[in-house]
């Protein structure tokens, strides 16, 4: 079983640009894609699609349009009340495959709320094997959150991979000599942000090695794991055992919302599996690159991974 938790789900809407954004004209619209989101449900809907049990959960009442959005994704979700309105978030997706977001911030969790999120949680997680902390917490959360939830997991004997962004990433890292995550997935952004290091305008030359040094110094601080996700430049797997470097073919994307939740949902998948780091580090691209070929957040299926020819190298 992995269990996903999202502290702050949403409904995406997404749609594709026909043309070039024209900033203060009208934009005309294709067709609006809505799904129930937010990391960890991505997670668990590609976790699900693999045939694998999986749980979400999330704060959410049963009057929600979300609750009705999970129930029409199929994802297997532990809904806990807590009396306010899952926010929305929209993408536009350009003709060149780029995407611009537009998040809402949510609303902000009670001290009572966020008590029943982790008492559901803590129902769930016996007999689990791993525990994904996905997303951005909702406003007024403690910074540590997911901190003290991978503790709780850990007394227990669950792993736990985080996907965070901003102070609940910086807590996280800031932690990990003493409560380190047993994998941390930053996107490009969120490891530039992790160590201060410049690495996009690198990548951009087609040079991975400002990235792979970041990631040998979330290590050198006591991370466990890395794994990277460096947009059409593939992923990077960082460990004790080594430093690998996975890519694929390049492909038109249709969509990249949710491709790093499909990512990480691929290196669950080949870990439970007994999957060696290469291997783990290959079905996350695969399932990565799948997915930008989806429309909206829609998560690829195993064969669509296995369709995806990638390439990896050991560079330390």
């Amino acid at each position: 079983m992995i269990i996903t938790f999202t502290a702050n789900p949403s409904i995406d809407r997404s749609a594709p640009l026909a043309g070039q954004l024209r900033v203060g004209r009208v934009n005309r619209l294709g067709e609006v894609y809505s799904a129930a989101a937010g990391k960890g449900v991505n997670v668990s809907a590609a976790v699900r699609a693999a045939g694998h049990p999986t749980t979400a959960i999330v704060p959410v009442d049963a009057s929600d349009p979300l609750a009705e959005a999970l129930r029409a994704r199929g994802v297997p979700a532990r809904m806990v009340p807590v009396g306010r309105r899952a926010r929305t978030n929209l993408t536009i997706t350009h003709p060149d495959g780029h995407a611009t977001r537009f998040n809402e911030p949510g609303e902000p969790l009670t001290p009572e709320n966020q008590t029943a999120l982790v008492s559901a949680l803590l129902a769930t997680l016996p007999g689990a094997s791993w525990l994904a902390l996905c997303g951005s917490l909702p406003p007024g959360s403690p910074v540590d959150w997911y901190v003290s939830l991978t503790r709780k997991a850990h007394s227990i004997g669950v792993k736990v991979a985080v996907d965070a962004t901003g102070p609940a990433l910086e807590a996280v890292i800031a932690a990990a000599e003493h409560t380190s995550p047993d994998l941390v997935s930053p996107n490009v952004a969120e490891l530039q942000q992790a160590t201060g290091r410049s690495i996009r305008p690198a990548l951009k030359a087609g040079d991975v090695g400002p990235a792979v040094d970041a990631c040998r110094g979330l290590l050198d601080r006591g991370v466990t794991t890395v794994l990277a996700t460096l947009g059409k430049r593939g992923a990077l797997l960082a460990c004790s055992q080594g430093v690998w470097h996975a890519s694929a073919e390049p492909v038109r994307a249709v969509s990249v919302v949710g491709a790093g939740d499909a990512s990480l949902a691929g290196y669950l998948l080949a870990r439970v599996a007994g999957g060696d780091p290469v291997e783990r580090l290959c079905r996350a691209v695969a399932y990565g690159t799948a997915s930008v070929l989806l429309p909206g957040s829609d998560v690829p299926q195993p064969s669509d991974a296995d369709a995806v020819d990638v390439r990896v190298e050991q560079l330390v």
